[in-house]
């Protein structure tokens, strides 16, 4: 009976095992395995937004001398007003104001906060004001503004001369009171610089009068070493984006995706007024009829720039409606202006010459060190040699072209200017004027354009008068490059007082 048990023991035992044997194909299927390790593997990790800063250069607002530090501190500082795409002023920490003659009064909004949760006072302001005042970057725009003084929800600047856009140029940054020499002083922006084991991040200001959804709560921050530095770390993917105004004059290539950003930089080419030959409105009438603008922007600017007839930027909503006087390229109609102005052809020497056989040959200046303006020049030379003017074209170092421009020594040349938010060309027609080479800042057009400044005329008759007196030849406005990783999700709303304007909406794809 023992050995009957034993033996139905070891016969149980054996079909155990071959059983068993037999299970293991449907537990170690390789489908059903790849099926479990794909439901349990770990996501990928987020991507995030990375901007550069200039690693040993200020990140404050009114000390920085970094383009690309100062672009970073856009999204840190919040101004009164911001510039729109066409160049209007938004209101920000403002909610409106007042422009009447010398006096513009800005009252500010009582919801808005500094990042630390303190209200923003009319004595913040002004205090932000002085320090931007006294700014090597906001100065240029507040030339016309004297003083500002605090009321008790409002501040009131006055102007030194009548500015019906004045409000336009109230861009400056707003800090506390107090903090304006910390390395990183207290401001209000849609996010606050942090430095954690000695690395900076943006991270969201939830106090910002901006309430809008962030789609990107911390933005991570990478040092640039050097200038184009953040050409090289988008193409190894280590930056996301970054904005460039090509102030070198070269737009270069690489593996991602770009957005051309309007600039308020305006090439125009200088008049002498005490060269006889351009006294005859006739004679500058034929010059402009001469030139190709539009072959200009391509020519010299790699097309990244918009032709202009008109001294303010056509992206400007004052001058949306204007019909101005267009200059087209004609060389019969500057042919014929040049005849009628008693300007001869002589044909055995191609050039043309007066009633008194003098021949009428301008020298044109340009700065050799602007590769885009001497292609400008060139082409300007041939343009006004095909039309019979002996153009003797100088090539000149910086320090030579500033030289020859406060000599008179020249006839023409290639200048460029960046005009403030409010288009202001008191630069070329005020006696102190940075660029009033060659103009005569008592002409009628001079006169008209302060008419128009107070409200005495409108805008389209002080082009009337432009066109007609033409004391220097406006050719392109010239635009700058944001360049962006091709995994970023991005809207191309920018501009370049706001080269982040949509950010909370931005995202990196995985």
């Amino acid at each position: 009976m023992k050995k009957l048990i034993c033996l139905l023991i070891c016969l149980s035992l054996l079909v155990g095992i071959f059983s068993s044997c037999g299970g293991n194909e449907d537990v170690t299927d390789p489908a059903e395995t790849t099926a479990e390790q794909t439901t349990t593997a770990q996501p990928l990790p987020e991507r995030k937004i990375v901007l550069g800063y200039y690693k040993g250069k200020s990140l404050n607002p009114f000390k920085t001398e970094s383009p690309t530090n100062k672009n970073l501190m856009t999204l840190v500082y919040d101004p009164l007003f911001l510039p729109g795409e066409n160049y209007t002023a938004e209101p920000l920490i403002a909610v409106s104001f007042t422009n009447n003659e010398k006096m513009l009064t800005v009252t500010l909004d009582s919801e808005a906060v500094f990042s630390d949760g303190s209200y923003i006072t009319p004595h913040d302001v002004v205090y932000s004001f002085n320090n931007a005042k006294d700014s090597a970057h906001y100065s240029s725009r507040l030339q016309n503004f004297s003083s500002a003084s605090a009321g008790v929800d409002s501040v009131t600047f006055t102007l030194v001369t009548p500015d019906i856009y004045a409000e336009n140029c109230l861009t400056f940054p707003i800090v506390k009171e107090g903090t304006a020499e910390k390395s990183v002083p207290t401001g209000s922006g849609r996010y606050t610089l942090v430095k954690k084991s000695g690395q900076y991040k943006l991270i969201a200001n939830e106090n910002s009068v901006r309430q809008e959804e962030m789609a990107t709560p911390t933005l991570s921050l990478v040092p640039i070493t050097s200038d184009k530095g953040e050409l090289y770390l988008l193409q190894t993917g280590d930056l996301t984006y970054f904005f460039d105004d090509l102030s070198d004059g070269e737009y270069t290539k690489i593996r991602a995706n770009t957005v051309r950003v309007p600039l308020n930089n305006m090439v125009y080419l200088g008049l002498n007024k005490s060269t006889n030959a351009l006294r005859s409105k006739k004679v500058k009438q034929a010059i402009c009829h001469a030139l190709d603008k539009s072959s200009l922007c391509d020519s010299a600017y790699n097309g990244i720039a918009t032709a202009s007839d008109i001294p303010f930027n056509p992206s400007w909503q004052a001058v949306s409606s204007v019909e101005a006087d267009i200059c087209e390229t004609s060389t019969m109609k500057a042919e014929e202006l040049l005849t009628s102005a008693g300007y001869k052809y002589e044909y055995s020497t191609n050039k043309y010459r007066s009633k008194n056989f003098e021949f009428l040959a301008l020298t044109l200046i340009v700065n050799s060190e602007s590769t885009p303006k001497v292609r400008c020049a060139e082409a300007i030379a041939k343009s006004l040699r095909a039309i019979g003017i002996d153009v003797r074209l100088q090539k000149l170092t910086y320090e030579e072209y500033i030289s020859a421009l406060g000599k008179g020594d020249y006839d023409l040349y290639i200048g460029e200017i960046k005009l403030t938010p409010d288009m202001s060309l008191t630069p070329f027609f005020s006696e102190k004027g940075s660029v009033n080479y060659g103009i005569d800042t008592s002409s009628a057009t001079a006169k008209a354009y302060y008419d128009f400044l107070a409200g005495k005329i409108d805008i389209t008759t002080f082009i009337q008068v432009f066109s007609l007196e033409k004391p220097f030849i406006p050719l392109l406005f010239r635009e700058g490059i944001a360049y962006y990783s091709r995994e970023l999700t991005y809207e191309d709303t920018i501009n370049e007082y706001e080269p982040f304007r949509n950010i909370y909406s931005w995202s990196v794809m995985n």
